[in-house]
């Protein structure tokens, strides 16, 4: 018989470690001491960090372009349905042009 050698594929440790264990002891121990004297954690200090870097390198905050897309006031949406609206209402202004739209035929 042949033998048959079974090759085991070996996965990296440093594939198989959460995130935070790739980072150096010396980056974690930093950024913890950072977050803490802003009394924040580490992942709430890291989201800020990397908001800021978005801020510094495309000039618009990230929270800005959040809030402006949950505006609604001012939206497309809003600014046809009003002017849906609005033209329904001044056609039944127009005692011709409502008797034409409502009659029944």
């Amino acid at each position: 018989m042949q033998n048959i050698n079974f090759t085991i594929f070996s996965f990296s440790k440093k594939l198989l470690a959460p995130m935070s264990t790739r980072v150096p002891l010396e980056i974690q121990e930093l950024v913890d001491d950072l977050a803490e004297s802003q009394g924040s954690d580490r992942a709430k200090w890291l989201r800020e960090a990397i908001d800021l870097k978005i801020e510094l390198e495309t000039g618009q905050s990230s929270i800005e372009a959040l809030k402006k897309s949950k505006n609604t006031t001012y939206s497309s949406v809003f600014t046809n349905v009003y002017k849906t609206v609005n033209t329904f209402f001044q056609t039944l202004k127009k005692p011709e042009v409502a008797i034409r739209t409502f009659r029944v035929q």
